[in-house]
């Protein structure tokens, strides 16, 4: 743990980051030249919380030439000096940690408790991810010839670029950094242009617990000019891995890009995530998960309970049950007025098309936050039938029966997280197996998640996991090294 000293010293820092966010490239701070800023908007207190420096082509490669220079020296350090750093960065985050919910809560307009969940479960992670370097292991195959000899080594991908959402400021870019300098890569982080001090604030904590400059680097760019910027990175020759968080649009982009470059990319996506409710689930439990999972953090979450499938012969008890969970939940509020827009106008299209509400409807609580919703009647001409509505609403289904339920549930372009709700483990077993998701939760929430878990998705909802030593795999490339030993001497003496 720091001391105090080093907790104020990153306070101060990020205090003064608070008027403009630099750029932080090999250990320094800087800026485009001629300088480019943007403003950072908090919605929920309708104002500007800050300027941020904005990064151009010529500070992209900049970012990612400090990182190939790194790299050498890096991927050469060892797993105890790997694993320490990032154990140091994990208390350093516990010391800051009313820093980072402030810089979220922000920026991002979030609700207190989920800054703090996201901090303490990126503490979780990273501790995790550190425990798992020592997983990282080859072997040694058998070959058909008796004279042969065959070695598999695991080595850095090399320098990887992160880009990671405004969502889930904290965990989701702590995760992919940790993830990648615990393989052996550098890191050259496109932070969002929502969350700009917040991720400033994780550079500054992991220079400050010794990572040597270059083995990460953060830009951040206005909007405007973020096409530019990504294919600089993603062009660029040290970059060898791509990971990117985000929505589904403009991850076809990123995909798109990493094709053209041949570099190969993790893709965490969207999801219309089902929870499915069985005839013998607990319905008052089943309830309060599903509105909890629909409505938390304002349905910004990809792991968000988009769609609930229950079963006809239970519909009439659990309907009750769901409004009365729901009513009276708080949503929170949203990131920005555009977003929660986007979420209006669906709400307002399916309206138009015929949909009806057992709860709420589109309508503003204040400008940056709706009525939390619970939507029936959703057909496959409106938009929220198979996208993201990334605001607090839901949509409601009834099957006849247990397989019409799971064909709904899969009937999307996603698949990334459900649940089932059931009091037979091995019916709930048996559903769980059949359903075209990366993970489903029994008797919990779409939104369940533990850092020991593999976590990605599946269909449209990207490719790749995530979490403890299946995340670090992500960031390693294997290599064969064989030998014919009746043409090969073994000299101990001879290394050096």
């Amino acid at each position: 743990m720091r001391d105090h000293s080093q907790s104020a010293n990153i306070s101060h820092r990020a205090k003064d980051a608070l008027k403009t966010v630099p750029l932080w490239i090999n250990g320094e701070t800087t800026q485009s030249n001629p300088a480019i800023t943007f403003p950072v908007h908090s919605a929920k207190q309708q104002k500007d919380v800050c300027i941020a420096q904005s990064a151009d082509d010529s500070k992209a490669r900049e970012a990612c030439d400090a990182a190939m220079q790194a790299f050498e020296g890096w991927r050469k350090t060892s797993i105890a000096f790997r694993r320490e750093i990032l154990l140091r960065a994990a208390d350093a985050f516990e010391s800051g940690k009313g820093e980072l919910v402030a810089l979220q809560v922000e920026e991002t307009s979030c609700e207190e408790s989920w800054a703090h969940f996201n901090v303490n479960y990126a503490i979780i992670n990273m501790r995790e991810i550190a425990g798992s370097i020592a997983s990282l292991f080859g072997e040694m195959p058998r070959v058909e010839s008796e004279s042969n000899v065959a070695m598999v080594f695991k080595e850095p991908v090399g320098p990887s670029l992160l880009i990671s959402p405004w969502n889930a400021a904290v965990v989701l870019a702590v995760r992919g950094i940790a993830s990648m300098l615990a393989a052996g890569c550098t890191v050259v982080f496109k932070a969002s242009e929502q969350c700009p001090q917040t991720h400033h604030f994780i550079g500054t904590i992991f220079a400050e617990v010794g990572l040597p400059n270059g083995a990460l680097n953060i830009i951040q760019c206005r909007r405007t000019d973020a096409p530019v910027v990504t294919e600089s990175l993603i062009a660029h020759e040290a970059i060898r891995k791509v990971e990117f968080i985000g929505s589904p649009n403009v991850g076809r982009a990123i995909g798109q890009l990493a094709g053209k470059y041949l570099k190969p990319v993790l893709m965490e996506l969207g999801g219309k995530c089902p929870a499915i409710v069985l005839d013998d689930a607990n319905l008052e439990d089943a309830a309060a998960k599903c509105v909890r999972g629909a409505f938390m953090h304002h349905g910004q979450i990809c792991f968000s309970t988009e769609r609930i499938i229950v079963l006809d012969s239970v519909a009439e008890r659990f309907i009750p049950l769901l409004k009365k969970a729901a009513e009276g939940f708080a949503p929170g509020s949203g990131v920005s007025e555009e977003i929660v827009s986007k979420a209006y106008a669906g709400l307002v299209e399916a309206q138009e098309k015929g949909a009806t509400f057992l709860l709420g409807g589109p309508e503003y609580v204040k400008s940056a936050q709706l009525l939390p919703t619970i939507v029936t009647g959703v057909t496959k001409d409106m938009t929220i039938f198979d996208a993201e509505s990334f605001g607090p609403s839901v949509s409601l289904y009834i099957a006849k029966n247990e397989e019409e339920a799971i064909t709904m549930a899969n009937n999307s372009t996603y698949g990334l997280n459900a649940s089932v709700h059931s009091t037979d483990m091995y019916r709930a077993l048996r559903v769980a197996q059949r359903l075209e998701v990366g993970q489903v939760h029994v008797n919990s929430l779409t939104t369940y998640n533990e850092a020991t878990f593999p976590i990605g998705g599946t269909k449209g909802s990207g490719w790749g996991r995530n979490n403890s030593r299946f995340g670090i795999e992500q960031f390693i490339q294997l290599k064969t090294i064989s030998f014919n030993m009746k043409n090969t001497k073994i000299n101990f003496g001879s290394g050096g």
